[in-house]
């Protein structure tokens, strides 16, 4: 079957369905305000350090200690702090601290990102109180673990130039959700709508 593209003809497609394009999107967007709205608040505290100098010569012992497996304990400070933020050892540290202070319902993430000379600890949870006080918690912890593990030599293991302050609430960003959710719907539908047509045609010829 010989194609032949005719932009008006296409045009006309999107004037017949428009009507039910429009709708769907609206549809889809009030759904993704209702949801963003029913999603629980975020919160954000940042820990800003600066690195001292470390020895990764007992990284491969330590590995298993972690719970890291041995490779991934590089040779600057920064792999190693993040290998001990990321090890199951500091996760059931973090977890008997929120035990004693009967907060288990506290949920979190923690992520870094390397910054000069440094890096930077953002701690993600559901209470503004208690994402300052695991992230604090947590820096405090990796000179407890380097004490115990003898990890490196320098004490403190790092040296904390901004705190973690009280939880910083994150938007729900809900625009952007409405928006990507309402391109999703009419991407669908014209893929949709060309297809039927093109199936159409196919079965006319």
């Amino acid at each position: 079957m010989e194609y032949e593209f005719n932009i008006l003809y296409y045009i006309n497609i999107y004037k017949k369905w428009g009507k039910l394009i429009v709708i769907l999107m609206a549809i889809s967007m009030f759904l993704t305000v209702i949801v963003s709205l029913l999603m629980p608040v975020s919160y954000i505290s940042k820990v800003a350090l600066i690195s001292t100098d470390t020895s990764s010569q007992n990284a491969s012992s330590i590995g298993k200690i972690l719970g890291m497996p041995s490779f991934a304990l590089g040779n600057s400070s920064n792999d190693i702090i993040i290998s001990i933020l990321n090890s199951n050892r500091m996760a059931s540290d973090i977890k008997k601290f929120l035990e004693f202070n009967k907060q288990t319902k506290f949920k979190y993430t923690i992520s870094t990102i390397p910054v000069t000379a440094g890096i930077a600890i953002y701690l993600k949870g559901n209470d503004p109180e208690y994402t300052e006080k695991v992230a604090n918690f947590a820096v405090q912890n990796m000179d407890k673990i380097n004490a115990e593990l003898n990890i490196t030599p320098a004490k403190p293991m790092v040296k904390v130039l901004d705190p973690a302050m009280y939880g910083e609430r994150q938007s729900r960003q809900t625009p952007r959700k409405m928006l990507v959710s309402g391109m999703w719907v009419f991407l669908v539908m014209s893929l949709y709508i060309f297809l039927s047509d093109y199936f159409k045609k196919l079965k006319v010829s």
